[in-house]
């Protein structure tokens, strides 16, 4: 028995000899290339990342995550507020003592829809820069006086209205609604991403619900959410876009004193990680983290308001998703202070007039403050703060470029900031990031 078994393997094989080396080729080149494969696979048929978004956008208000994969810069940031020259920039020489930089640019480069990339198509309207293109290829950018931030300005992404651009993505399908981006589909080799844009985080939910979305951020997991089956939920603190804080309008709150009670009689987050201190994120090699703190102190914001004059004062806020917050702050600015605050939502908060105001506001990639504390800027510098020596410091800090000397002036900065209290810091924002597995 067990001799014909092995003649009849032996005659089976013989017969079909062929197809057994041939499979086992097959087989083991599949292991051998097995990622080469897959990547052909995807590159042929890869799924759509369908990804929802709350906000109104149009090709000129894009998010940063969305425009920086459409197009480039003449910079790119490589985190911690360090940049470097983009793939659109062959050489760069800065001459005149950093003040006229000249830059060659790649002429491999071409727009998404074909045409060359040339020097005119740069129509980056910044004050104090005065761009000009002496020829397709090279472009020249001169500055006044030297201006440190000049790298970070230079990275905004160069996207046409047709939504033509230069990077890894092309855009190849978008739609309106009501002048507002309904979708936007971007495509590159190995990857296709559909955004999808929602008025409120309401009808981000729905829309995930249903299944016409796969992917949203949001600021908080419903419960019900939280239970459904095949979901994957992150939790992730943003300390690189925005903070909440409360901005003090410094002409009607001049003393000091009284700014600093406000900010030791106001509940923070016991969570250190999400805590803010100042106005520049903790992952920037500029931040100072041995500033004053402000944690809630009763006895501390009692001593410091003793004196005070001011009986009531006005809480303005025009996010939703504040009022708890904001009922906080009053609860605690009345109980310890004892003064009357009326806290009010509002769309439209007029910041030429107001007393407080609970709102977000900007990280940028370069540690730069001007707009935002320097007295001059009258329209962005919304807490009205008018202090020389602050002044001082956010000047020599558009005008020094070692890095080492930039942190000094910096952390000096956020140490006299803090120190005349015009907003008192809150919360870096946390964002749940909710993905259908």
């Amino acid at each position: 028995k067990l001799r014909f078994k092995v003649e009849l393997l032996f005659l089976y094989f013989k017969r079909n000899w062929f197809y057994f080396i041939l499979s086992l080729v097959i087989s083991s080149s599949l292991v051998i290339f097995r990622q080469k494969l897959i990547t052909i696979y995807k590159k042929i048929n890869h799924p759509i990342q369908k990804i929802g978004l709350e906000g109104l956008y149009t090709s000129s208000t894009l998010p940063l995550e969305i425009s920086n994969k459409i197009s480039y810069g003449l910079t790119l940031n490589t985190g911690g507020d360090k940049f470097i020259t983009s793939p659109l920039v062959k050489s760069l020489d800065i001459q005149n003592d950093q003040t006229r930089y000249l830059f060659e640019l790649n002429s491999k480069i071409k727009w998404h829809h074909n045409q060359p990339l040339k020097a005119m198509d740069f129509n980056y309207k910044i004050a104090g820069l005065n761009i000009s293109s002496p020829d397709p290829n090279h472009l020249i950018i001169q500055t006044e006086k030297p201006f440190a931030p000049i790298f970070s300005t230079l990275s905004q992404p160069l996207i046409k209205k047709n939504f033509d651009g230069l990077g890894e993505y092309q855009v190849d399908r978008f739609d309106y609604q009501d002048g507002y981006l309904k979708s936007l589909l971007l495509k590159s080799i190995n990857n296709s991403i559909l955004y999808r844009f929602y008025q409120n985080e309401n009808d981000l939910l729905d829309a995930f619900k249903i299944g016409e979305i796969d992917q949203i951020e949001i600021g908080s997991v419903p419960e019900n959410l939280s239970k459904w089956p095949k979901i994957d939920i992150t939790k992730n603190i943003r300390t690189d876009q925005k903070y909440l804080a409360i901005f003090i309008n410094t002409e009607k709150f001049n003393n000091k004193q009284f700014r600093q009670a406000l900010a030791y009689a106001t509940p923070k987050t016991s969570e250190l990680n999400e805590r803010a201190l100042s106005p520049i994120s903790p992952t920037s090699w500029a931040y100072n983290p041995d500033v004053k703190e402000y944690a809630f102190n009763e006895i501390r914001a009692k001593e410091l308001i003793k004196d005070n004059q001011i009986d009531t004062i006005n809480l303005s806020y025009n996010d939703r998703r504040l009022i708890n917050q904001a009922d906080d702050i009053k609860k605690s600015w009345e109980e310890v202070l004892g003064i009357k605050v009326n806290a009010q939502i509002s769309s439209q908060i007029d910041t030429q007039n107001y007393d407080v105001i609970l709102a977000y506001g900007s990280i940028l990639n370069d540690p730069d403050q001007y707009l935002f504390w320097h007295s001059t800027q009258t329209k962005t510098n919304i807490t009205k703060i008018n202090h020389p020596p602050i002044d001082k410091l956010l000047e020599e800090g558009r005008l020094t470029f070692d890095q080492q000397e930039r942190k000094k002036i910096y952390q000096e900065f956020q140490k006299i900031l803090l120190e005349e209290s015009p907003a008192i810091f809150l919360k870096y924002p946390i964002i749940y990031t909710i993905s259908r597995l």
